[in-house]
């Protein structure tokens, strides 16, 4: 949300990731050894972000016509308040007045106070709206006090230490690297009030030192607030209590403990980072060599010119110095022989054998990258290979057609295959193959990191052992059909290579080749060539008993190539069952709406709501992720034709109940689709396949030990390779910017994203129509017109989000139906790293739409709207064309639908519909001008069963209304009769 304050400086910040702080966060400080400080401090920010917003909101009105100046007295800050009068209302309200005498300062009376009490004062405030007779030191001061506020409650402050003499204190300080925190503070820095300071001049570093100071109060206050949260931790004495310690205690230097520990929340996160280089002497002779990156400029400079040079990258050396060392103290921990390197400044390298580099490859490099310190190999040893175990299958003679027969039978069951193939047992040596006793003998008399023949091997012990075993217990005489076609498509099975002969070769040739399927008779519409393509591919994998995840990006129409394969099956006979489509809530309504438009000779019916009941004689059946958890027991009993999961993000994760619920179902065809078949983590995808074709990718555990650790942990390239090789037949994934795909698309794809009325919506949408036809029903004239469009705006406010009409309540987007599409599109969007404009009539809506947004997509949207000056919109236009972070601006349509170039958008929503679309159109040509490259969607929000859904088809039935204004178009309803009006605007189901 595009924060407000009395200075105009925007302090949108989204929500920081602590999470990403403690990937590096040993559990205490060195010293601490059974203490349990990591643990308190991420209990200190689920604190902070669950409980800390409006803590301190007491509001009071504000002290008009009053000075907040600032006094400098020998380096210690503090306030003289001037005129009295206005500010007692204040200090009597806290029982302190009595502590306060008037003084005298620069021929001015008034109040000297500590900062404390003073930003407490600030602190207490809530927007402050009425600005008449504010003082510019009021103001900058409130302003300042609330973005500390902000940058507590979004979670940018992070734990350092501050000693003096033989003490110490942990302190909180907040994030400075971070890019929009620093522009924040720089604006800060060129609005200060020409008389600030009453007395004394303006520290140098004032507002980086009085946001450090308020924030370490703010927050200590708060943990003394919530300390009950905190009495079972064992830390709370350093954390919890803004206490001094004594910095050395039975001989060790906790202070320093503590620094070295805070140090590991910002590794990764410096804009200067040594990196380590190693290149080849000889065979077996590497060397070591440190370097630093700016990581801005990508510039890049040896270590040495630390010693040498006064200045690096524009800095001073000495500061670079402290950066650049915290990190090799973090890599040293792991790396212990790095100490020896600068023995010798004069060398400042460090010599490797074979045995050492391998140690850096396999256990080092993994805990160095997790700090962003990157490790350079030479190209000899970019590619280390690792011996495998390797399975050569050949086809019998005269077998082929059985072997074929397998792969097109879409059983389940174990296979024999001891009469179809001969299998042989090799080790592979990158693309070298070699005997078994070959390989022993290489063993006998090697480990670790050799060269063999042109290229460097990895000879592990305990690893040869088990791949003689793997060969010793092999017996792949009967596998299941999934298992097969696997290894065929990776050239893996279990922990093997997998190779085959020509004739096997010849087999999988035929299997994968596509049947051509032309488009369904029955299908109302015509199919772009792209998703012509889609539709055989569907066709294929599904005429040979496999289960598809469709992956298109968002907007290439996944829906209706779904629909064309459920119309062709049913054409061609082989779907006799009921369909079964499980989606979220919001997706409901659209696929209700591009049933009855593709495929209106389908039965579909909505398995939703209390009174519901399943009856399996229509063709299509959908329900919800919610209705299908309550009711799997009954669901699961009936025998499906296709059971398609929408949004099938929604079972990425293995282990919950809806996953496994949605597992149970029974169906000839199981159809994922998703945007993203893969957010964080490979099990994602596992999940996926074991839904749509269980089996094909192994056990969860042996995907995990053939895929997930491998490209994870060790990112092996050639495991990649593989697992994209296995799982391409059955994943349809193409992007909107591909060549072949946009020239198919129109330059602009307008989009109807329907919706339903929540619960509490319906009850109030009915009560205001019912109420409200009664008076129209009692006036003519001007009166009665007045009314309706009264009506037609409160039934407009009810369909964005009952707060807006009711003006109070709660915000949630589970309360609007509109606002929970809404909210899906945007995340949608934010998936695939696009922008994206959302017009709405209302700046109410819009200030709405700021907040749920920024709640529930953790990015804070840019608000456009007509009480902005024309350098804040100037302002706010440059951010979103040219920032990453700002992902999402909405737009009032009034102040945003003429004379602006947002080209950085590549998605438009239409929240709530002007009855005009060439005022629909204005507002999407602020994205689609001269400069936009890539094609434009538009989201059309529209709430189904209500006005809006008549309204839009009656657009679309008579096009003489396209043409009319706003305001005629409202002016046309006001002429209909009461009956005609109850028909427009009561709900249908």
């Amino acid at each position: 949300m595009t924060t407000t304050n009395n200075l105009n400086i925007d302090f949108s910040l989204k929500k920081n990731n602590v999470d990403e702080l403690f990937f590096n966060l040993s559990e205490n400080p060195d010293g601490f050894k059974n203490k349990d400080f990591r643990y308190t401090l991420s209990l200190i920010y689920q604190t902070v972000e669950d409980e800390f917003k409006d803590v301190f909101l007491s509001p009071h009105a504000p002290a008009r016509n009053t000075n907040f100046y600032m006094v400098n007295e020998n380096g210690k800050l503090s306030f003289f308040i001037t005129p009295t009068n206005n500010f007692e209302y204040y200090l009597k309200s806290k029982g302190s007045l009595f502590r306060f005498r008037p003084q005298v300062m620069e021929n001015e009376v008034g109040y000297a106070m500590s900062l404390d009490l003073v930003m407490d004062y600030f602190g207490g405030f809530g927007d402050v709206v009425d600005m008449d007779a504010l003082t510019p030191t009021f103001i900058y001061m409130n302003s300042l006090a609330h973005f500390v506020m902000k940058l507590i409650e979004k979670l940018y402050f992070i734990p350092t230490i501050k000693t003096k003499g033989s003490m110490f204190k942990i302190v909180y300080e907040p994030i400075i690297p971070n890019q929009q925190v620093a522009r924040i503070i720089n604006q800060f820095e060129e609005n200060i009030p020409e008389k600030l300071f009453i007395k004394g001049e303006k520290p140098q570093n004032f507002v980086n030192d009085f946001i450090h100071n308020y924030m370490n109060y703010v927050i200590y206050k708060f943990l003394g607030i919530k300390a009950y949260k905190f009495k079972d931790v064992k830390s709370g004495t350093y954390m919890i209590k803004d206490l001094e310690q004594r910095s050395v205690m039975r001989g060790i230097d906790i202070a320093e403990n503590f620094s070295q520990w805070f140090d590991e929340l910002y590794l990764g996160k410096y804009d200067v980072i040594p990196f380590f280089k190693i290149e080849k002497l000889e065979d077996e002779l590497f060397q070591l060599k440190v370097h630093i990156k700016n990581r801005k400029t990508d510039e890049s400079v040896l270590i040495d010119e630390l010693y040498h040079k006064d200045e690096i990258f524009g800095a001073n050396s000495s500061d670079i110095a402290k950066i650049v060392e915290k990190q090799l103290n973090y890599a040293i921990r792991y790396m212990p022989e790095l100490e020896d390197l600068f023995e010798d400044e004069d060398k400042l390298a460090l010599d490797l054998n074979l045995n050492e580099v391998y140690k850096i490859i396999t256990q080092t490099a993994y805990y160095l990258q997790k700090a962003q310190i990157e490790v350079i190999l030479p190209k000899e040893l970019v590619n280390i290979v690792v011996p495998r175990a390797s399975i050569n299958a050949k086809v019998k003679a005269s077998r082929s057609q059985d072997l074929a027969d397998i792969f097109n039978n879409s059983s389940s069951s174990k296979i024999s295959l001891d009469d179809i193939l001969d299998f042989s047992y090799e080790i592979a040596i990158g693309n070298d193959k070699i005997s078994v006793e070959e390989f022993n003998k290489l063993v006998e008399n090697s480990n670790g990191l050799i060269k063999y023949k042109n290229k460097y091997v990895l000879i592990d012990k305990e690893e040869s052992k088990k791949i003689f075993e793997q060969i010793a217990k092999a017996n792949f005489k009967s596998m299941s059909r999934m298992e097969l076609i696997h290894a065929s498509m990776s050239g893996q099975l279990a922990q093997y290579d997998f190779d085959y002969d020509d004739a096997f070769a010849r087999v999988i040739q035929d299997f994968t080749k596509p049947i051509d399927v032309t488009p369904p008779e029955t299908l109302k519409g015509e199919l772009r060539p792209y998703q012509q393509t889609g539709l055989k591919w569907l066709w294929t994998n599904v005429s040979k008993g496999f289960g598809v995840c469709m992956a298109d990006d968002m907007g290439l129409g996944k829906t209706i190539q779904i629909i064309s394969l459920i119309l062709k099956m049913k054409e061609e006979g082989t779907l006799k069952k009921p369909v079964l489509v499980i989606c979220p809530t919001t997706l409901m309504g659209n696929w209700m709406k591009e049933l009855q438009m593709f495929a209106p000779s389908l039965d579909a019916v909505i398995y939703h709501g209390a009174e519901r009941q399943l009856d399996v004689k229509h063709d299509v059946i959908l329900t919800t992720y919610a209705i299908m958890r309550i009711d799997v027991e009954e669901l699961k009993k009936q025998s499906w034709g296709m059971v398609i999961v929408d949004e099938a993000q929604n079972i990425k994760n293995p282990d919950t109940a809806q996953t496994l619920a949605i597992k149970t179902l029974k169906a000839d065809v199981k159809v994922a689709m998703t945007g993203t078949p893969v957010e964080n983590r490979l099990t994602e995808l596992w999940s996926i396949f074991d839904f749509i074709n269980q089996g094909y990718l192994g056990s969860l555990r042996e995907f995990q030990k053939s895929y997930a650790i491998p490209i994870e942990r060790f990112k092996e390239n050639s495991r990649a390779a593989k697992l994209k090789m296995s799982v391409s037949p059955f994943v349809l994934r193409r992007l909107k910017t591909d060549k072949h795909v946009i020239s198919d698309l129109p330059e602009k794809m307008v989009l109807n994203e329907y919706c339903y009325l929540s619960k509490p919506q319906a009850v109030l949408y009915e009560k205001t129509l019912n109420e409200m036809m009664e008076k129209i029903s009692s006036f003519s004239g001007i009166n009665r017109r007045g009314n309706i469009f009264k009506l037609i705006t409160a039934l407009k406010q009810i369909c964005n989000h009952p707060y807006q009409f009711l003006k109070s309540g709660e915000m949630g987007r589970e309360l609007s139906g509109k606002m929970d599409k809404c909210i899906s599109t945007v995340q949608s969007i934010l998936d695939n790293g696009e922008k994206t404009l959302i017009f709405t009539q209302y700046k109410e809506m819009g200030d709405i739409l700021c907040k749920v947004i920024a709640e529930e997509c953790s990015t804070e949207p840019l608000f456009f709207h007509g009480s902005l000056t024309v350098p804040q919109r100037e302002e706010l236009i440059n951010r979103f064309q040219n920032e990453e972070e700002s992902k999402v601006m909405i737009l009032s349509l009034k102040a945003g639908g003429t004379g602006l170039n947002l080209t950085s958008a590549t998605n438009v929503i239409h929240y709530d519909l002007w009855w005009n679309p060439a005022v629909e159109d204005q507002a999407t040509d602020r994205t689609y001008r001269i400069g936009q490259d890539k094609n434009v969607m538009v989201h059309r929000m529209i709430t189904l069963g209500t006005f809006e859904e008549k309204i839009d088809e009656m657009l679309k039935a008579k096009k003489e209304l396209a043409d009319l204004a706003v305001y005629e178009g409202e002016k046309i309803i006001t002429e209909l009769s009461d009956e005609e009006i109850y028909e427009i605007f009561t709900l249908s189901a």
